[in-house]
């Protein structure tokens, strides 16, 4: 039943927002509705975190359960992805010279702006912890619109599942990397001491630390939703430095390190090493993982 009742009205909320067309959500009112929510939520996060007695010590843990998840989810991950390349003979890619400079400072300044919330957030709840009650309720309604306006925004991609899942690559990218990211998360948390379900949840992000944060937080645990957050925010940095490098081995490694934002904010960069042909295999990989993100945080979350 606690599974039920927490991971059925998000993944609703998601569906309602993928399957039904409401005509006032337009793609410039999602993308920006998306875009100010996230730094709402994200402040309200923090708020609650900075709410926490003790707060210093909860703050060390994450920081140091984000460490551990973090490198169990980069090395086993792309050992499993190599040898799924070879599987799959997922050629690799002649990379003269890429200039990802800018694609690193973009992520890094949308990393700061996005730090800086939630750090606003911290200060204003160690202030005034009493100043906003049933901040928890809040931020659970807000999920609720979050999911909705995420569904919105995948239906407006014209991302059709059965094409999506006829992909083989993209389908075998995203198997591999979903699968041997869990393991790696059950193993990281043996070694913390972390029970086996909120292993399980800190590590489905995959990549997407605007979401996987927020979701754990509003589902009642901030320290790991913070711990979440900083996995999957170092996640996406990572793969932006290694893409180039990776890519001259095979394409499931470059893709499979790019997570859930393959389809998105690491495409650009995929699509330059790789050209114009793995542009299908990380939109498939991308979304599925994308998808995946708010229906395992919530079933983990709720076991």
């Amino acid at each position: 039943m606690t599974i039920l009742s927490t991971l059925g009205p998000l993944l609703a909320a998601l569906l309602f927002g993928y399957w039904v067309k409401v005509p006032l959500a337009t793609p410039e009112r999602v993308a920006k509705g998306l875009s100010q929510l996230t730094y709402l939520i994200l402040g309200l996060i923090g708020y609650s975190i900075g709410a926490l007695d003790n707060l210093a010590s909860k703050v060390a843990i994450a920081g140091y359960q984000a460490v551990v998840f973090f490198f169990a989810i980069t090395v086993l991950p792309l050992l499993a992805l190599w040898i799924s390349g070879q599987v799959f003979h997922a050629g690799a890619s002649k990379v003269m010279h890429v200039d990802n400079n800018s694609s690193t400072k973009h992520a890094l300044v949308d990393a700061a702006k996005t730090l800086s919330w939630v750090l606003g957030g911290v200060l204003v709840g160690w202030l005034l912890k009493s100043w906003i009650p049933s901040v928890d309720e809040l931020v659970t309604w807000l999920l609720y619109l979050l999911l909705f306006l995420v569904g919105c925004q995948l239906r407006q991609g014209n991302f059709r599942l059965r094409k999506l899942f006829l992909n083989t690559q993209g389908v075998a990218i995203a198997c591999t990397t979903v699968f041997v990211t869990l393991l790696a998360g059950l193993i990281a948390g043996s070694l913390i001491g972390l029970e086996w379900n909120k292993s399980l949840a800190v590590v489905s992000g995959f990549g997407w630390y605007s979401l996987s944060g927020i979701l754990i937080t509003g589902l009642g645990d901030p320290v790991l939703g913070t711990t979440a957050f900083l996995l999957d925010l170092g996640r996406e940095i990572i793969a932006l430095m290694l893409i180039p490098a990776l890519a001259r081995i095979n394409s499931h490694l470059s893709v499979g390190i790019s997570g859930a934002t393959a389809m998105d904010f690491t495409l650009p960069l995929l699509g330059k090493v790789h050209g114009a042909e793995i542009v299908p295999v990380c939109i498939a990989s991308g979304f599925i993982m994308s998808f995946l993100v708010p229906v395992l945080i919530p079933l983990f979350m709720g076991m």
